[in-house]
Parts: C-alpha cells; structure tokens; sequence
C-alpha cells in the first residue's frame, strides 16, 4: 500500500519568528487541504536551541493539524522523552488522543545533542534512565493508576484509545530493542536495519510481546519535491535543501543517524547526488512508484528551509492532482 505524508519542521535560516509563523499557518492550510484529496499523514518532529525556529514541542504542533482535520493521522517522529516533564507528557497525549479518536501516533526517542539537554536543564548522561522513568510513568498515568503521593489520587481515569494511545520507541540500538520490550511497545527505527528489527522480534518472541516494527524500506526514496522542470527546481529553490542538508547533517556529526542525515555535505550538487531530497516530475513519481511494490510512503517536505510558500502548493497540488489518482 502506497500513501503519502507531509514532513514539516517550520525551521528557516536566522529563525525569525514572523517566517516561522507564516511557515505553521501554511502547513496547517496544506494539510486541512490535503487530506480531501487523500494524503494520509502529517509528520512533525522536535529540537531544541537550534537557532532556526525548528518545531519545539511536536504534541501542541500535532493538536494544531488535528484540531484543522478529520481523519488525517499526526505522527510525532519524535518527540525526546527525557526533555518532558512524564506527567504532563502524558495529559497532553491523551488530550489529543481525546479530542482527535486516536489519530495521534507519538514515538519517543532520546535525541543525540547533547546542547539540547543543556538547555533544558537535563543530564545527558542519564539519558537513557530518564527515557525508562517517562515511559513507566506515562503508561501508568494513562492506565487510571495512582502516580501522586500522599493521597493516591489517579492523574487521569484512562484514555480515549484502548490500551493506551498510540506510541512507539524510536532508536536505531539495541537497547532501544530491548526497552521497547520491555515495555511491551512498538519499534520505530530511523533507518533500514533489519538486524535490529530481527533482533526486536526475536526479543519478543521470548517475551511473548507482540511484534511491531516500523522502518523505512531498503531503498531510501528520501524527500520528494514535485515540479514540472527538476532542473530549473534545483536552480530556484536549491539553497533552501541545501541549508536544511548541511544544518541537520552537522548535528549528526560522522555518523548517518537517520534516513535524512547527510553528515559533511556542502553543496547542492552533493545533497542531490545523496537521493535524500529530490525533485521529480509527476510522471516520474508515478513511473518509480508503479515499479516497485515495496516502495513505502511518499514523503513530501515542501516548506523545507524556508521554501517559498507558493512552491510548496504547487508541488503539493502536482502530487494530489497527477500523481495520487493516478496510483488510485
């Protein structure tokens, strides 16, 4: 099954906060706008202290483009875990779950940048403990059990969705595995790796936990741009994947930590020749969905960087309009 999803982050050079602004307002109408024309998802993720405006708090941003929509999924991939207060992770999650029947799907993950958790006043280095006590916490709060002392009194009587709302453990080590297991939850991983996805199986299996596990497929289709003319597309609007490619790979330091970073990339002519953000004719599109079955979802990033808001409708018109009824 095909299906596409709109990627927004909000983030622009020099971060002004009218840019950003005119950026959320224009996501929140595309998304409302394209899920009458069957683009499925929208997908929102969180950093901090970057300097540029980037998402912030992925569970207010994901009740914006529920509160706008009726039947599109808002996935938060990811929210870092340790940076919330547990508590009220979990009351701003059943909130949404409450408000939206469920269309909120939420993975936690630990970040790898060390300034973000300075920022916050968090530990780094017991990242990974502080991950354990939020997702104890959480579940136990969406549960109706006591988490407050001295009077036992519930935090919330439940949650809309049944056991819980949907959540995942984002990471791509296999101790994101095992505390997926642990807690009996499903495993997002960032990028292909079927060793760790077999490994989680395997775990589960021995738990008696059932397996679920969401990776990307074996060939990255990275983010697609659609335009009539590719190459003039790259002319034109080139810097604004360029700055996002080079700003997020830079974090990653050497090491390739999702299917977006490009760690040491510095011009446009290497960020295309990576495949990770591509611009691609409607017909193209379709051609090299219809060629293979595993293809997986098409990922839109329209707003990347700052992109200009009109070039972003009119490659998201150019998917509803040529590209999804044609694979209908």
């Amino acid at each position: 099954m095909n299906f596409a999803v709109l990627r927004f982050n909000f983030a622009s050079p020099g971060g002004d906060p009218r840019k950003q602004g005119e950026l959320l307002s224009a996501a929140l109408e595309m998304a409302e706008w394209a899920e009458s024309r069957g683009v499925l998802a929208v997908s929102i993720d969180e950093h901090h202290a970057t300097g540029h405006g980037w998402s912030c708090n992925p569970i207010m941003t994901a009740g914006m483009f529920l509160a706008r929509t009726k039947t599109m999924i808002a996935s938060v991939d990811c929210a870092l875990g340790p940076l919330w207060n547990s508590v009220r992770l979990a009351e701003d999650i059943a909130l949404a779950d409450a408000v939206s029947s469920g269309r909120l799907h939420t993975t936690l993950g630990l970040g790898y940048r060390p300034i973000e958790y300075d920022a916050l006043g968090v530990d780094f280095a017991r990242r990974g403990q502080l991950m354990d006590q939020t997702l104890e916490t959480v579940l136990r709060v969406w549960s109706g059990d006591a988490v407050a002392e001295p009077d036992r009194t519930p935090i919330c009587s439940g949650t809309r969705s049944s056991p819980h709302p949907p959540l995942y453990v984002g990471g791509g080590v296999r101790a994101t595995a095992r505390r997926a297991v642990r807690f009996r939850l499903p495993l997002n991983i960032p990028a292909h790796r079927p060793d760790l996805a077999d490994y989680y199986r395997q775990l589960c299996a021995e738990a008696g936990v059932r397996p679920i596990v969401i990776m990307p497929p074996k060939v990255n289709r990275g983010m697609i741009y659609l335009h009539e003319d590719p190459d003039e597309a790259w002319a034109r609007y080139g810097e604004h994947i360029l700055w996002e490619a080079v700003t997020y790979g830079a974090w990653s330091g050497d090491r390739v930590r999702s299917v977006m970073h490009l760690p040491g990339v510095r011009t446009i002519d290497e960020v295309r020749e990576s495949g990770i953000y591509r611009f691609l004719t409607p017909e193209q599109l379709v051609d090299e969905v219809r060629a293979d079955p595993a293809y997986g979802a098409i990922a839109l990033h329209g707003l990347v960087g700052g992109m200009p808001i009109d070039a972003a409708w009119e490659s998201l018109q150019l998917l509803t309009d040529k590209v999804l009824p044609a694979l209908k």
